[in-house]
C-alpha cells in the first residue's frame, strides 16, 4: 500500500506581519468639542454672574474743598503749585479787592482813604468811583458776550449732527428747534450787551471834575516780589490797568491735603462766582455705589463687597450708609438712547488701612462692585 505524505513539498505561502496603521486625529471633532465646551463655560459664567451675584456701578470719592472768595478780587501770587501737599494754615495765595468792594462804613472809608489830590474836586471824588464802576460793568458784559459766543459756536457744531439724527428719527425734531432757538436767544443777548456797553462808554465821557483836573497823585513802590503795584494810604494801584486795589490779603488753607487744581493764574481777576483752586484730602473717603432697585432685598448695611478697579486690582469694602432718595445714574454709567435710570445710592468704605492704600490713585475712576446673593 502506497504511503501518503502530505508534507511532501514545502509550503510556498509566507506570512507577512501587518503594519500598524496610525489613526489620524479628527480635528473637526476636536474643534467642535472645544467650541461647545467654551460655549457651555460662557453660559455657566453668564448665569452665575447674572443670577448669583449683585453688580453695581461706582466711583471713588475723595473729600474736596473748592476755594472761592466772597468778593471779586485780583489774584496777586500763588505760593503753592498743583500736586503740592499742604498743611492747615499754610498760605495758598495773596489777593487784593477792588477799592469799592472794600468799603465797610461808607463815609468813614472816604475819610480814611485819599484817592488823589484833584484841583476843584471833593475828597470823595465821586466821579472816579462812577467811572470805575462803569468800567467794571463793561468788563463783566464782555465776559458774558465771550461766553455766549462760545456757546453759539458749540451749538452750531452740534446742529449738523443733530440734523442727521433727526432725519434718521434718532432724536425728535424739538431737539433741533431747541438748539436753533438757543442760538437766536444768545445772539440777541449779545446785541443787547454790546448796545449797553456803547451807552456806558458814552456815559463815561460825560463824567469828570467840574474844573480841569490834575493827574492823580500816587507813589509807585514795589512789593516784595518786585511787582509794579503802587501804594498810597491803604490803596494799591496797578500800573498796567490803573486799578485801585486794597492792600494785599493772604488766604490760608483751611485743611490738610493736596492742591489738585488751580483755575486762576497770577494777576487774573477772580469773580466771586468762580473757583480759584481745589483742595483734596490726602486719603480717599469712600466709594459711591449705584445699585439697581430690584437688588435691594439682597444687601444691607454692613455687607462686604468685592471691588474691582480698572487695572484689575481687587479690593474689599463695607457698605456703611444708604441714601433715602433714589438718584439718577451718572452719565458715564447711563447707556445712551435709553430711558433715564434711577438707582439706589450707597457709600462703601475701605475695610482697613491696607485697602485705603489701593484706592489712592483711583479718584473719580469707575469701579465694578459685586457680591453674592444670599
Amino acid at each position: 500500500m502506497k504511503s501518503v505524505n502530505f508534507q511532501r513539498n514545502k509550503a510556498l505561502i509566507r506570512v507577512v506581519n501587518e503594519q500598524k496603521i496610525k489613526k489620524q486625529r479628527n480635528w473637526d471633532r476636536i474643534m467642535y468639542l472645544g467650541l461647545l465646551g467654551f460655549f457651555l463655560i460662557f453660559v455657566i459664567y453668564y448665569f452665575a454672574t447674572k443670577y448669583l451675584f449683585i453688580h453695581a456701578y461706582g466711583h471713588v470719592i475723595i473729600e474736596s474743598t473748592r476755594i472761592r472768595l466772597t468778593d471779586d478780587a485780583r489774584i496777586i501770587e500763588f505760593y503753592v503749585q498743583e500736586g503740592d501737599r499742604i498743611k492747615q494754615n499754610d498760605t495758598l495765595f495773596s489777593y487784593a479787592l477792588d477799592r469799592d468792594d472794600d468799603i465797610s462804613g461808607g463815609s468813614s472809608y472816604a475819610q480814611s482813604v485819599n484817592i488823589g489830590s484833584i484841583m476843584g474836586g471833593s475828597r470823595d471824588d465821586w466821579w472816579v468811583k462812577e467811572i470805575y464802576a462803569l468800567k467794571k460793568k463793561i468788563a463783566l458784559n464782555n465776559i458774558d458776550i465771550s461766553e455766549n459766543d462760545n456757546l453759539v459756536a458749540g451749538y452750531k457744531k452740534e446742529i449738523k449732527r443733530v440734523s442727521n439724527e433727526v432725519i434718521l428719527d434718532v432724536l425728535p425734531k424739538s431737539r433741533l428747534e431747541f438748539l436753533q432757538n438757543e442760538i437766536i436767544t444768545l445772539n440777541t443777548e449779545n446785541k443787547k450787551l454790546e448796545k449797553e456797553n456803547r451807552e456806558l462808554n458814552s456815559l463815561m465821557k460825560t463824567l469828570g471834575p467840574s474844573k480841569s483836573p490834575k493827574s492823580i497823585k500816587g507813589v509807585n513802590v514795589r512789593s516784595r516780589k518786585g511787582n509794579n503795584i503802587g501804594d498810597k494810604e491803604g490803596v494799591r494801584k496797578l500800573d498796567f490797568s490803573e486799578e485801585l486795589l486794597t492792600q494785599a490779603k493772604y488766604f490760608r488753607s483751611p485743611m490738610n491735603g493736596i492742591a489738585t487744581r488751580i483755575y486762576i493764574h497770577g494777576y487774573e481777576t477772580a469773580l466771586k462766582s468762580e473757583e480759584i483752586m481745589a483742595l483734596h484730602e490726602a486719603q480717599p473717603a469712600y466709594i459711591k455705589a449705584y445699585f439697581e432697585q430690584e437688588d435691594l432685598r439682597y444687601f444691607k448695611e454692613g455687607d462686604l463687597f468685592s471691588i474691582e478697579f480698572p487695572d484689575g486690582t481687587i479690593s474689599k469694602g463695607i457698605l456703611r450708609r444708604f441714601y433715602i432718595a433714589t438718584y439718577t445714574l451718572p452719565e458715564e454709567f447711563q447707556k445712551k438712547y435709553e430711558p433715564t435710570t434711577r438707582s439706589i445710592a450707597a457709600d462703601i468704605y475701605p475695610l482697613d488701612t491696607l485697602e485705603i492704600k489701593k484706592w489712592k490713585t483711583f479718584y473719580k475712576m469707575s469701579v465694578d462692585i459685586s457680591k453674592l446673593k444670599l
